[in-house]
């Protein structure tokens, strides 16, 4: 098997932070830099996974698992429905697209 940069894990821990940073903006609060960018390379994520023909499914793929927590992969594939192998690479491609607007080093 081989292993994950780090900023793989990182970049899913940024995903997974969405919807407080969603939150902590329509609370008119200030987001810190750090947090502005996360939440707009996020926002740029889901703009460019949006204008996909299966924009809709992939974005409900990253909801159940990663917004509402309330899905492993193997099992928001069998609600969307689609198969396990195309949730992994929808998911992998969310985290690159979401990474590359990270621009991280």
């Amino acid at each position: 098997m081989r292993q994950r940069e780090d900023w793989w894990e990182y970049t899913k821990r940024i995903i997974r932070s969405y919807p407080a940073l969603e939150r902590k903006r329509k609370a008119e609060d200030t987001l810190t830099e750090k947090e502005q960018r996360r939440y707009d390379a996020v926002r740029a994520a889901i703009g460019e996974t949006e204008r996909m023909p299966t924009g809709t499914q992939r974005l409900a793929l990253v909801d159940l698992v990663y917004w509402k927590r309330s899905h492993t992969l193997f099992g928001a594939a069998m609600r969307i429905p689609i198969s396990e192998r195309t949730a992994q690479k929808w998911n992998a491609q969310f985290i690159r697209m979401t990474e590359k607007y990270l621009d991280l080093p």
